[in-house]
């Protein structure tokens, strides 16, 4: 079953439907919940449903958010597995037949996963986004040490039944969802990725990630301090609870070095997506901006656009986990919400 929650996505949720139509694997449904858009996303999911019966398209009475949209879709797939897919993100040919494969060679797995390639605005190719854990090994490290995988939505393909046990997103979270569950999948389940790049992230400047990336930092780091309390088998803490313990309760001091912190990673990823994007002067600004933020965290960045250059160039099948980036050290250009 695959889960396509779609707001304002007129101009990309075609492309987005006809990448997984293409694809090798034809056993599937497709399920598109739009999530109230005030745009022609209707009209352009109710063509689609003409095309294929594959299709089902359905519309929330009011905008419940992506994560109780991806719920409501969750109770109502019949698939042995569930593939997530954003609806400004595109899959290659392959992408479900290689999961699949992957979930049937380790049975000890619930969920996979598989680097991405960036999609600039005109929907052009640009360079490799890393996944993590991509050998047993690293996934034997998350379940043990509480480390996080290095996932996106649109590349996880998991078993409905730990979904619904799991019961799915937290809807009460307005960004870094997806972190918390696919954290708590791979620590107590089971997550293995792929360094091929079987889908391609777009990148876009009005994600939710944008708009909350206060709320995204704490969300990120209550997931972590929640992984520690489940391996000690101690109570894990809502989002509200975290923030009120261990964000708001800080000294005055180091609450401003943390806001100082928080601000730079935002304005390096603003960097990062104007940068893939060609745009010259935000690129300026934001490097900017980060410079006078985090100097060391902006020389990292520089690097970093450097090596994409390479990476850019470099045939998909050609990369490797290992090149010259792990996933953490480009998380902060990345993760959509």
């Amino acid at each position: 079953s695959v889960i396509i929650p779609a707001f304002n996505a007129a101009d990309t949720l075609a492309e987005t439907v006809a990448s997984v139509l293409k694809g090798t694997h034809k056993h599937l449904e497709i399920l598109i919940v739009d999530d109230c858009s005030t745009d022609a996303t209707d009209k352009v999911a109710a063509k689609l449903v003409e095309q294929d019966s594959r299709i089902q398209y359905f519309r929330n009475p009011q905008n419940y958010g992506v994560s109780k949209s991806r719920n409501l879709m969750m109770y109502r797939a019949t698939g042995e597995y569930v593939a997530f897919l954003d609806s400004d993100d595109t899959w290659e040919p392959n992408k479900l037949e290689v999961s699949l494969k992957m979930l049937a060679d380790n049975p000890e797995v619930k969920a996979v996963a598989h680097a991405l390639r960036y999609l600039d605005k005109r929907g052009n190719k640009l360079s490799y986004i890393p996944t993590y854990p991509t050998t047993k090994a690293e996934m034997q490290a998350i379940k043990e040490t509480g480390e996080s995988p290095w996932v996106f939505p649109s590349s996880v393909v998991v078993d409905r039944s730990i979904l619904l046990k799991e019961g799915g997103f937290a809807e009460d979270w307005q960004v870094g969802e997806d972190t918390e569950l696919f954290t708590k999948i791979a620590q107590k389940y089971g997550l293995l990725a792929t360094t091929e790049p079987l889908g391609n992230y777009r990148i876009r400047g009005n994600s939710l990630t944008d708009k909350h990336w206060l709320k995204k930092r704490i969300a990120s780091d209550c997931v972590k301090e929640n992984q520690l309390r489940r391996l000690r088998g101690e109570k894990e803490l809502s989002l509200n609870e975290y923030e009120q313990l261990c964000f708001k309760n800080l000294p005055v001091l180091k609450r401003l070095n943390k806001f100082r912190e928080v601000l730079a990673l935002h304005y390096m990823r603003k960097l990062g997506q104007s940068f893939l994007n060609r745009e010259v002067l935000p690129t300026l600004i934001y490097g900017l901006a980060t410079t006078v933020l985090n100097p060391q965290a902006t020389l990292h960045k520089w690097k970093w656009m450097k090596a994409d250059q390479k990476l850019s160039n470099q045939p998909a099948e050609g990369i490797s986990h290992s090149a010259e980036l792990n996933p953490h050290q480009s998380s902060e250009i990345g993760g959509r919400s």
